[in-house]
């Protein structure tokens, strides 16, 4: 039986998904906060998969925010995976139709 590091890499990416929510929790409160949440709704519908990117723009930026727990490092984790998004998108959209 032979392990190659894709299998690796995703046993250890689905053992954070248990912690997800709370990530699109935090981002959606964040946003909503900041007054972007229907902006930031509108780009993710409208950029579809090329989130991914953006995570990656996302992940070059948080070494400079510096904080170990900030926003920006926990949308770049949820950019990551397109149900999050999502997620996201209706989370966004619902809150401000609560408003």
């Amino acid at each position: 039986m032979e392990v190659c590091g894709w299998g690796v890499w995703v046993v250890l990416y689905c053992a954070t998904m248990n912690n997800e929510e709370a990530v699109s929790e935090r981002v959606a409160r964040w946003l909503q906060r900041v007054g972007l949440n229907q902006p930031v709704a509108f780009i993710l519908e409208a950029i579809g998969p090329l989130a991914f990117l953006g995570a990656q723009a996302a992940f070059l930026m948080e070494p400079l925010i510096g904080a170990s727990d900030n926003p920006v490092g926990d949308l770049a984790r949820l950019l990551e995976d397109p149900t999050q998004v999502s997620e996201l998108v209706e989370r966004l959209r619902t809150e401000e139709e609560g408003c």
